[in-house]
């Protein structure tokens, strides 16, 4: 069989444009050390996600795939409370408090690679997970060469939308939108975006409407959130670059400052550092490299080839008074697989970030 991925590189190259990456000169690199660590996971951790509880912030919890098992919920202490045996589950993501039919629902979504579709749990007031009704969906209005991989939401605050984004191996990258039929969840296929090769990690920006997709060995790719705006996209920064400068380009999150301030948070797992970005554009549609950190020795073994990542700036407990960074740990001593909690505060101070 003649394999399609090449043709489709240049079909994918065509509709992209490419814009002058500015980055900074010398972009600031400091070291900071995690928190804590989690329960080890069964077999093989990679992506997290971050539940808030509004009502008590030290109660959240963090959500992480197990991608052979399924599901593992944690306490801020590291402490597994939940398990969800559903699959292999490669990449999730959750919004919380939106408005989907008559109801308003926080949902997870992930992506499983049993059968290549997009499954769905609702979150109740104390954290707990229960699989949505229907559970899963098609990731493709299509068959597909291979497998689904990342998973992200985008919720379109002005028009009260909720659409998740499903990348595929192959560079091709699915939008749906969320939606309620007869009281039942549904999707609805708006669009189709691409990049030239392998993908992961899927993040949106809310408030900005944008998506960012990281191919693994290209770069960080932007897109416009709207599903109907233009499919073209912009390239934040490529592989080979002063910030990104050995691939995988892997886990991406949105860090959050008032007034849509903040970054776009990167893991260069070739190096072992996490990138941030300006998160607003430039009147050029750029978006330049402030610096990097890495996790090194201190309550916890260095990190080192973080898969998937999750930040929020909400202050959730006297650990983490500006917030939490959640990044799951590859190579661990005893060969134990797990995440590692990080006070967002530590970074900011590190990486002379301002409040």
């Amino acid at each position: 069989m003649i394999d399609p991925r090449p043709a489709l590189a240049f079909l994918a190259l065509s509709l992209f444009t490419t814009g002058t990456v500015l980055a900074q000169p010398e972009p600031i690199f400091a070291s900071v050390s995690a928190t804590l660590e989690t329960e080890n996971v069964d077999i093989d951790p990679d992506d997290p996600a971050i539940w808030i509880n509004t009502s008590d912030p030290a109660q959240s919890r963090v959500i992480g795939t197990d991608k052979d098992v399924g599901l593992v919920v944690f306490d801020l202490d590291g402490k597994i409370v939940q398990r969800l045996s559903d699959g292999r589950l490669n990449n999730v993501d959750i919004r919380q408090d939106v408005s989907i039919g008559n109801k308003t629902l926080s949902l997870v979504a992930a992506s499983r690679r049993n059968d290549d579709t997009i499954v769905l749990y609702t979150v109740d007031a104390t954290g707990t997970l229960t699989q949505a009704t229907p559970f899963a969906f098609p990731g493709a209005p299509r068959k597909i060469d291979d497998d689904i991989y990342g998973i992200g939401f985008y919720h379109d605050v002005k028009a009260h939308r909720l659409f998740v984004i499903a990348s595929f191996k192959t560079g091709e990258i699915m939008q749906w939108e969320v939606t309620s039929t007869a009281g039942q969840l549904s999707l609805a296929f708006t669009r189709e975006l691409a990049v030239p090769t392998q993908p992961e990690g899927v993040v949106a920006d809310d408030e900005l409407g944008f998506i960012y997709v990281g191919e693994e060995d290209g770069g960080l790719w932007r897109f416009a959130a709207a599903s109907d705006a233009e499919t073209s996209g912009h390239l934040v920064d490529k592989v080979g670059s002063t910030c990104l400068p050995e691939d995988d380009l892997e886990g991406l999150a949105i860090v959050k400052g008032p007034d849509n301030s903040g970054y776009i948070l990167a893991s260069a797992q070739g190096v072992n550092r996490y990138v941030l970005y300006a998160r607003q554009p430039d009147a050029d549609g750029n978006q330049p490299c402030y610096g990097s950190f890495n996790l090194v020795t201190g309550a916890t073994d260095p990190v080192s080839e973080t898969d998937g990542l999750d930040v929020t700036t909400t202050a959730l407990s006297d650990r983490f008074p500006k917030g939490l960074m959640v990044v799951q740990d590859d190579r661990n001593e005893g060969f134990n697989r797990n995440f590692k909690f990080v006070s967002w505060a530590d970074v900011m101070q590190a990486m002379q970030l301002a409040d």
